[in-house]
């Protein structure tokens, strides 16, 4: 065996012993995390467990708590808000629409009357 070979070899094992003695220390635990509301999102879908490694996407979590009944009262205010945010665009989608309705009749019969003078 060649000298570089067996370097190798002994470079390879080295790094092997190293990744099978580090194993990560969670002194937190499990917790939970209330995610933001989304259109058609329960409450049950808002709150999950979760560890330190996992994966937690800032920009769409609320709060992570140690208390899961904690993280599902903020889901579930988060997500009335939500509702009552989103019941507010449909009521203001609604009167526009009413308007625009409104604003077109009247702009027939403008037309029309315009007709009849003519």
């Amino acid at each position: 065996m060649k000298l570089s070979d067996l370097r190798k070899l002994i470079k390879e094992e080295l790094s092997n012993i190293q990744e099978e003695a580090y194993t990560p220390v969670d002194d937190i635990g499990k917790f939970f995390v209330a995610k933001k509301p989304k259109k058609g999102m329960t409450k049950e879908e808002m709150v999950y467990e979760a560890i330190v490694f996992d994966d937690i996407k800032a920009e769409e979590t609320l709060g992570v708590y140690k208390n899961k009944s904690e993280a599902n009262r903020l889901a579930g205010e988060a997500l009335k808000a939500y509702e009552e945010q989103l019941k507010e665009v449909e009521s203001s989608m609604e009167e526009y629409r009413s308007a625009k309705k409104a604003i077109e009749e009247k702009a027939k019969e403008t037309k029309d009357k315009i007709n009849k003078i003519k």
